[in-house]
């Protein structure tokens, strides 16, 4: 068998998906559960951001690469359906995910952020949601990871172009060389309610794969083998 499927073949996917909740809108969360499940496997997430979609597209265009009896890791595709269609960077109840995770650092109230990767300041608001892990998404995800106790999770985002993992593990020195973009223990400000600050509070290593500002069209160009690969992954020390 060889490891990628013909590029003819690629326009669906090849292996079966199941569901794992419903978003605020009703969609369907979805996730790809690993055909060679291990205890040794991950979790690999997307779209947690309904605006940032580059490593979403190019993490799909991996799953329908590789022949799927190679994969080793989970993976959710959209984390934030409704965001994802909406082209919202919250959730379709104007909450941002990644600051409504039931972490001990969650902060009630209003958050900001950047309206492209050009704005000089941080002035469009976003909620953080009525209590810790309020929305039917973060409370479906965190259902999903406690049932899968994956090894790790990779979370992707953009725009910071870097790899933050604290603990500079191999995997994450290993995508700092894969994706050519530099490791860092921190992305240099405060994540109150982060799904990485919940999977610090439940001993779960979690690394966030920040891309650059990137289109689709590049990103599954300049990513499409490093993603492919990560598919696969093992620890081989």
């Amino acid at each position: 068998m060889t490891a990628s499927r013909p590029r003819a073949e690629r326009g669906a996917f090849a292996t079966g998906m199941e569901h794992y909740g419903r978003s605020r809108l009703g969609a369907p969360l979805i996730w790809f559960p690993a055909p060679v499940a291990s205890r040794e496997s991950g979790l690999i997430l997307a779209g947690t951001h309904g605006d940032e979609s580059a490593a979403m597209v190019t993490l799909s265009c991996a799953l329908r690469t590789l022949e799927p009896a190679l994969r080793y890791h989970h993976v959710v595709l959209a984390v934030n359906p409704d965001g994802c269609q909406l082209g919202l960077r919250a959730n379709a109840q104007g909450v941002d995910l990644n600051r409504n995770f039931p972490a001990a650092n969650w902060r009630a109230g209003e958050t900001v952020y950047r309206w492209n990767s050009a704005a000089s300041a941080r002035d469009v608001v976003l909620l953080a949601g009525d209590a810790p892990g309020s929305e039917p998404e973060t409370q479906s995800l965190c259902q999903l990871i406690h049932r899968l106790h994956p090894a790790w999770v990779v979370s992707f985002h953009d725009p910071l172009a870097c790899i933050e993992d604290p603990t500079q593990s191999p995997l994450g020195h290993w995508l700092a060389e894969a994706f050519a973009l530099p490791l860092v223990r921190s992305v240099g400000y405060e994540t109150p309610g982060s799904f990485g600050s919940w999977c610090a509070d439940i001993g779960l290593h979690c690394i966030t794969a920040e891309l650059p500002p990137i289109s689709n069209d590049e990103a599954s160009e300049r990513y499409l083998q490093a993603m492919t690969r990560l598919l696969r992954w093992t620890d081989q020390r």
